[in-house]
């Protein structure tokens, strides 16, 4: 039984823009670029009959190659973008990325005390360090390594306190049609240090393109760190992110997400804990209609005593539309007096719509809390006729209840404009023409 798909032509293209790749002059950079893609190579594309790939099917890239995408020359076309997802209401610095490189001009980079930022093309030694190889790597996450362009390096010091939000933008133009973005991020939370990451990509609509990113994130003992992304990519895209975080002991993380756009979706949340005494909140929504499909894929591993998770993740499906929530905890032998909370909820707005579920407990300990559930169900016809029955046409009338319904997921937000923002989204989606 094959559990990954070949594509040899990946490898020849890497071989072909090797060169000319971010870093090329360094050695050891092409090193780690060339380790990344021979185990790639040597291992694939995720096949269908992987367990955890059974709900994303990318066997159509065993025949489609997507070489990377080139800088784009400034345009009214990422001005536009930038407008639309740059949460106006906030000040603060904000970096933005387009097709993968970093862009300067809407570009308005961090300099408090304390805060060290870079980005990948401009520090060599943070771009080295990111690409080291990991022995537990998902293929996928290799051939981000061996293809990356760009990406940024955040280190907070300890006992810093971020007085303002970063904001983090990528943008895919319509040049990127058949094209890769490939993006990597490395962030470190010192001692006691608190921040807040608004994170967003964004793209063409009429454009096919393949948006990857893998972020890692440490935080050290007593850090609070707070991550707020939405994914509003154009309506042809396949999306992928993959971040994974590391707490020490008495760490907090939150993190929300918004999925919106994308015809293929996946994000991957893959967590553990390093210490005792430490939290992970990790709540989403995912909206979706004709040809779109979600896959939210989470894993949160136990390994410390005393520690606690939670996971609220919201779904709204109207014809045509898919989604899958793959949500494992793994409760380690020693890791006694664990406390993990787990929900899932699908709403179906149209009974062309599918939605799986798959939420899974691994508990090894015996002195735990945790519990997990998983629904589907359709829009109340009670409370879509007592709206309908105070004035509100249909559309309006299942806006609301999909807004109420999602509105849980955005409680943990702590800054205002970006919960708004959120709910905004939430509220218009289904006054947005049907993806075709």
């Amino acid at each position: 039984m094959k559990l990954y798909l070949d594509n040899p032509e990946i490898a020849v293209n890497f071989e072909a823009v090797k060169a000319v790749l971010p870093g090329a002059d360094q050695d050891r950079l092409n090193d780690r670029r060339r380790h990344a893609i021979t185990s790639f190579s040597e291992t694939g594309i995720p096949g269908p009959r992987l367990e955890q790939w059974k709900y994303t099917n990318l066997s159509f890239l065993a025949k489609e190659n997507y070489p990377i995408a080139a800088k784009a020359e400034q345009s009214d076309e990422i001005r536009q973008y930038f407008d639309q997802s740059y949460i106006t209401a906030i000040a603060g610095p904000v970096v933005v990325f387009v097709n993968g490189y970093f862009y300067p001009d809407l570009s308005s980079l961090p300099t408090e005390q304390g805060l060290d930022f870079s980005v990948f093309s401009q520090n060599p030694e943070a771009f080295y360090q990111s690409l080291q190889p990991s022995a537990g790597s998902s293929s996928l996450n290799n051939l981000n390594r061996a293809l990356v362009t760009d990406g940024y390096d955040i280190s907070i010091a300890a006992d810093v306190t971020l007085s303002q939000p970063l904001q983090i933008i990528h943008i895919a133009t319509s040049g990127t049609n058949m094209q890769s973005v490939r993006s990597r991020a490395r962030i470190k939370f010192g001692q006691r240090s608190q921040a807040t990451i608004i994170e967003s990509f964004i793209g063409a609509d009429d454009t096919r393109y393949w948006f990857h990113m893998v972020s890692d994130v440490i935080l050290d003992r007593g850090a609070t760190a707070a991550f707020a992304q939405f994914q509003v990519q154009g309506k042809k895209a396949l999306h992928m992110t993959e971040f994974h975080s590391r707490l020490s002991d008495h760490a907090r993380f939150n993190h929300v997400s918004l999925q919106l756009g994308a015809e293929l979706d996946r994000s991957e949340l893959i967590n553990s804990f390093s210490g005792e005494d430490a939290d992970i909140s990790l709540s989403g929504a995912y909206l979706g209609r004709l040809k779109q499909s979600h896959d939210i894929v989470t894993r949160i591993n136990h390994d410390q005593p005393h520690c606690r998770s939670r996971q609220l993740f919201r779904g709204v499906l109207d014809k045509g539309g898919k989604s899958a929530f793959q949500g494992k905890v793994v409760v380690a032998r020693d890791a006694q007096k664990t406390n993990a909370d787990q929900s899932n909820k699908t709403l179906l707005l149209d009974r062309g719509a599918v939605a799986n579920a798959k939420p899974e407990l691994l508990i090894y300990a015996d002195d735990v809390k945790c519990s997990h559930g998983a629904t589907v169900g359709e829009v109340d016809p009670d409370q879509l006729f007592y709206l309908r029955s105070r004035g509100l046409d249909e559309i309006a009338a299942k806006g609301l209840l999909t807004e109420a319904f999602v509105s849980e997921v955005f409680d943990d937000l702590e800054a205002g404009p970006v919960a708004e923002k959120f709910r905004k989204y939430t509220a218009d989606w289904l006054r947005k023409e049907e993806m075709s």
